[in-house]
């Protein structure tokens, strides 16, 4: 082949998306002082879990891939517990726990792939990853700081650095990560005023049937209450483009459920935030018990040993299988 016939180096496609990569390598270990673990580590952040959905889901891409591809309306426990385990796993992990639940999320996100009318969307594109990412900030700096306490000199700037070695971590370049708090609020603000968010009929009609959600095993009152905070917190301008508004009887509501989470939260006994820790140590055990062999008298695992152990946080996965990824 001729000097003039050989291979040249192609430039990026534009249209292509940047997509979010995991290093095997990596390692993610907060400590138990890191701000991190400090703020995450509160109940209360769970709150506004609704809230952290309908800014994602607004999102076009994100949004449809949850219609495309989500659940959460046939298997809402499933759905809830399999996000809360891998969140736990991944912030207060110990060893390899943390690439372990970052692996099995990557697995997921394999077969999150479509089409929508502005083209086709990849639950592996960093830019939707770096949305999502974006509104665990948001969320969390809102309920603690609203219900917790203020942060302290240094912590407001410490969490972000924390957050933003999770977001390195969980395989999004660092090109595309705000370097700092002003930075991060630009961002945030220009996704706000954007045309992007809230664009779809498909991403409202995915945010009705998140705040709209009906079980029977979530009493109605309780969910009146996360939707009244999640909407009574929300971004005035995301919540005027997916109409969404109080009441006045719920806005009334909300300022009660405000003032009075603001009053009595930070009351409870600082051991609330050791929740976490509980969860995994337990998770832990059960992974051990779980194993084939674990009972050699018997030749097999008994029936009452396997029925404790039947929750599973991925599907298709078994309790074994997950501690061989961490």
């Amino acid at each position: 082949m001729s000097s003039s016939q050989s291979a040249q180096p192609t430039e990026p496609d534009p249209a292509q998306p940047v997509l979010g990569a995991l290093d095997p390598s990596a390692l993610l270990a907060f400590g138990p002082q890191s701000t991190i673990r400090l703020v995450v580590g509160e109940p209360i952040v769970n709150l506004l879990y609704l809230r952290a959905l309908i800014m994602e889901v607004a999102h076009p891409s994100v949004g449809a891939a949850v219609a495309d591809h989500s659940r959460f309306q046939e298997r809402p426990i499933h759905r809830l517990g399999a996000t809360s385990d891998a969140a736990l796993r991944l912030i207060f992990g110990q060893r390899d726990e943390p690439m372990g639940a970052a692996r099995q999320i990557y697995r997921f996100h394999d077969h999150i792939n479509g089409a929508t009318a502005g083209g086709r969307y990849t639950a592996h594109d960093a830019s939707l990853l770096l949305w999502v990412w974006a509104t665990l900030v948001d969320n969390c700096d809102l309920a603690f700081c609203r219900w917790v306490r203020p942060y302290r000199p240094g912590e407001r700037e410490a969490f972000y650095g924390d957050m933003c070695a999770f977001a390195r971590f969980f395989g999004i370049p660092a090109a595309l990560i705000p370097p700092d708090r002003p930075a991060f609020a630009a961002y945030l603000d220009g996704m706000l005023d954007g045309d992007i968010l809230g664009s779809t009929a498909t991403s409202g009609r995915v945010v009705r049937d998140v705040l709209w959600f009906r079980r029977w095993f979530l009493p109605p009152p309780a969910m009146s209450a996360l939707r009244v905070l999640a909407i009574g917190t929300l971004d005035p301008r995301l919540a005027e483009r997916l109409g969404l508004h109080l009441t006045p009887t719920e806005g009334r509501r909300f300022d009660r459920l405000d003032e009075f989470l603001r009053r009595h939260y930070r009351r409870l006994p600082p051991g609330r935030v050791n929740l976490p820790y509980r969860y995994l140590a337990l998770r832990r055990f059960l992974v051990r018990m779980d194993r084939p062999g674990r009972f050699p008298a018997l030749g097999r695992r008994s029936h009452a040993c396997r029925r404790p152990f039947q929750f599973r946080p991925w599907p298709r996965t078994t309790w074994a299988a997950a501690a061989s990824d961490g």
